[in-house]
């Protein structure tokens, strides 16, 4: 399901879209013993609990319909169509709590609180900036935070899946007209401590390609852990 480079052992993050359905992300799932989705409104991500049984796939297709999902896997199993593939790799924060410190020096930017007031300024901002997939329901996943100017929001993050003791920084993004002036990883910075304050652990995805995100998330103290390849996937027939 996902290739490990790293010797940090976590079940919870070889599968962490099944780990977060089973458990605190439940409340938005649609599934059953062997397969789950995030409400269409939430996420376009799904799993299996194990990719090697096809029951479990049968499964994940009735729940997907003639939707689409984004899953983990190794390889599109049968009875799927395989839309797109994304390659990236899963980033863990490996620093210490003495070394994140308490916040930078001047503090955070002007960053407030985002929800559901919110969901059309974020989707706006979301598709001008293309972190990923954002829906309408997703900052239902909480820690969501921004950075407004003038009634436009300009900056975003906030958390997706929670797999175990474990919360996923995610939609990190920034109005063009305000990059270069460290929003990203000021609001990065943010999220993981509040994150490591709460004694959870943070963890994040980037694609291959973004090297830039790679460079801020590395300065910020995350590191490889494994290659992951996602498959935008529809179930045949």
């Amino acid at each position: 399901m996902a290739e490990r480079y790293r010797s940090e052992r976590a079940a919870q993050l070889d599968n962490p879209v099944w780990f977060s359905l089973t458990g605190a992300d439940a409340a938005h799932a649609v599934g059953g013993e062997k397969a789950r989705r995030y409400r269409s409104s939430v996420s376009p991500f799904a799993a299996v609990a194990d990719e090697r049984d096809p029951a479990a796939w049968d499964e994940l297709a009735e729940v997907t319909g003639s939707d689409t999902v984004a899953v983990v896997c190794s390889q599109t199993p049968p009875g799927w169509q395989e839309l797109q593939v994304l390659s990236g790799s899963q980033m863990v924060w490996g620093s210490s709590a003495a070394a994140l410190g308490s916040r930078p020096e001047g503090g955070y930017p002007a960053f407030t609180p985002l929800g559901s007031d919110d969901v059309d300024a974020m989707v706006a901002l979301a598709e001008r900036t293309h972190p990923g997939p954002f829906e309408h329901e997703t900052v239902k996943l909480g820690g969501y935070r921004g950075l407004w100017d003038e009634g436009e929001l300009v900056c975003m993050a906030g958390e997706r899946m929670h797999p175990g003791e474990w919360a996923e920084i995610s939609a990190v993004c920034t109005d063009a007209g305000y990059t270069g002036r460290g929003l990203g990883g000021a609001i990065t910075h943010s999220l993981v401590h509040d994150i490591v304050a709460s004694g959870r652990r943070p963890f994040l995805h980037v694609l291959s390609d973004n090297s830039r995100a790679r460079r801020l998330y590395e300065h910020l103290g995350f590191r490889d852990r494994m290659h992951m390849t996602v498959r935008v996937l529809r179930p045949i027939g």
